[in-house]
C-alpha cells in the first residue's frame, strides 16, 4: 500500500496525496523543491528532492529508483507532467523492478503525445479535428502562408521535446500575418528540432474528457467544461465544471472512447476538446495520456481517480461499469484564477479582441463564483499546502 507522486508543485499532486492517504495508501511526494505544495500536506508520509528531468534526466531517475527502494514494496508511481511521465516511459524497464508502471503500447504513446499522429488517428476514426497543416520546408510554411486564416496558430507537436539531453517545454503560439507565422515557424524549428504543426483559429469553448482505462476498457469516466483558464488564450483550466447529461456530452464522450479503444490505451487519459461557437460541433484539441491538471474536480464530484488507479494498478479487476462523476460540481484554483484576472486587467496582447472578455466582466466574474464552488488546494483539514 506504497505510492510515490510525483510534480508535487502541481495542484493534481495534491489531491492525488490526499485521495491516496485518506484511503490509507502510505504516500511519498517528490518535487523539484521543498516548498512543493504537496509535500506538505497531512496526507504525505515522505517526501524527496529531485532533480529536474529537463536537464538532468538521470539523475532524477535515479532519485526515483532510490526513494522506491527506500520505502519498498513496488510503490505505484503517479506522474502529472509529460517530462517526469516520458522520463519514467524512457526508462520503464529498469524502473519495474522496484516500482509499479502502468503504460499502453509503444506505438499508442507515440501517437497520443504527438498531436500530428493524434489528429491523424483522429480523422480516419470520424472524429472532427482543427484544420492543421503540417509543413516541413520553408517552402511549404511560404505556401500555407498564403491560404491559412489569420490570426493562425503554431503549436509544437510535443509538449515537451528533448534535444542534445535537455527537455525543452513548447508553448503555443499565435501569428497575425504571413511573416509572423514564416519567422516563428522557422524560430520554433530550430528550437525544438522538428517541425512544429500550424493551425487555423477556432472560436469556442473548451472541454475535457477525463478516464482511465485498462487495454482500452474504460472503468471511470468524468467530463467538464473549462469555465476559465490561467489566460485568456489558454492554459491549465482554473475555473470548471463537471458537465450535465446532454448530445454534446454524449458525443464527446462517444468520441474519446473511440480514440482510448483504437489506442487500446492502460492509464490515465483525458481527451480535450473545443466545440465551434458557430456550428456547436466539438473538434479534438489533443490528448493527454497522463493525470491532467483538473483532477481535483474529477475527485470532488465523486470519483476517486488516483485511489481507481491504484487499485486497478495493483491487480484488482476493473470496475463495470464505468465509474462516474456527479453533474454540476464547480471547483476553483484560486491562485490560478487571480492570475487570469491580472491577465484580462493588465496584459498587452494582440488576441485580446478575439480571445479576452471584457475588464469588467471578469471582475465581476471573479468575484461572484458559482455557488456551491469547491476548491482545488485550499483544506480546512488540511490547509499547509494552500500556505505553501
Amino acid at each position: 500500500m506504497n505510492a510515490i507522486i510525483l510534480d508535487g508543485h502541481l495542484k493534481s499532486a495534491l489531491s492525488t496525496a490526499r485521495s491516496l492517504g485518506k484511503a490509507g495508501v502510505v504516500v511519498s511526494a517528490g518535487a523539484l523543491r521543498e516548498t512543493a505544495m504537496a509535500l506538505h500536506s497531512r496526507y504525505t508520509s515522505n517526501r524527496f528532492i529531485y532533480p529536474s528531468p529537463y536537464t538532468n534526466q538521470a539523475g532524477f531517475i535515479a532519485s526515483l529508483k532510490a526513494e522506491a527502494v527506500r520505502i519498498g514494496g513496488k510503490p505505484v508511481v503517479y506522474a502529472f507532467s509529460d517530462a517526469t511521465y516520458l522520463s519514467l516511459y524512457e526508462h520503464r524497464e529498469a524502473l519495474r523492478e522496484c516500482m509499479t508502471l502502468v503504460f499502453p503500447d509503444p506505438k499508442s504513446i507515440e501517437i497520443a503525445f504527438d498531436k500530428a499522429a493524434t489528429y491523424s488517428l483522429a480523422r480516419v476514426s470520424g472524429i472532427p479535428t482543427i484544420k492543421t497543416y503540417t509543413p516541413e520546408s520553408r517552402e511549404e510554411v511560404e505556401r500555407v502562408s498564403e491560404e491559412v486564416m489569420y490570426p493562425a496558430v503554431i503549436k509544437p507537436r510535443k509538449s515537451v521535446t528533448w534535444k542534445n539531453g535537455v527537455g525543452i517545454f513548447g508553448s503555443v503560439s499565435f501569428v497575425q500575418n504571413k511573416k509572423e507565422l514564416v519567422d516563428t515557424f522557422s524560430r520554433l524549428k530550430e528550437t525544438l528540432g522538428e517541425s512544429p504543426l500550424i493551425q487555423e483559429l477556432l472560436l469556442g469553448e473548451e472541454y475535457g474528457v477525463e478516464m482511465l482505462a485498462q487495454n482500452g476498457t474504460i472503468y471511470a469516466t468524468v467530463t467538464h467544461h473549462r469555465m476559465r483558464s490561467l489566460s485568456p488564450t489558454g492554459g491549465a483550466s482554473v475555473l470548471k465544471e463537471t458537465m450535465r447529461s446532454g448530445d454534446l456530452k454524449h458525443t464527446m464522450e462517444t468520441y474519446a472512447q473511440t480514440l482510448v479503444s483504437k489506442l487500446a490505451w492502460s492509464g490515465p487519459i483525458m481527451v480535450e476538446f473545443k466545440v465551434d461557437s458557430d456550428s456547436r460541433e466539438p473538434h479534438l484539441m489533443e490528448i493527454n495520456g497522463r493525470f491532467w491538471g483538473s483532477l481535483p474536480l474529477s475527485v470532488l464530484s465523486g470519483v476517486n481517480m488516483p485511489y481507481e488507479y491504484f487499485k486497478v494498478s495493483r491487480g484488482e479487476l476493473v470496475p463495470v461499469p464505468a465509474i462516474t462523476g456527479n453533474e454540476g460540481v464547480v471547483s476553483n484554483h484560486f491562485l490560478g484564477d487571480v492570475q487570469h484576472l491580472l491577465r484580462v486587467l493588465f496584459a498587452r496582447d494582440t488576441m485580446r479582441r478575439l480571445l479576452y472578455p471584457k475588464r469588467m466582466r471578469a471582475l465581476i466574474n471573479f468575484c461572484m463564483l458559482p455557488l456551491g464552488t469547491k476548491w482545488d488546494v485550499w483544506s480546512m483539514q488540511d490547509p499547509k499546502p494552500s500556505l505553501m
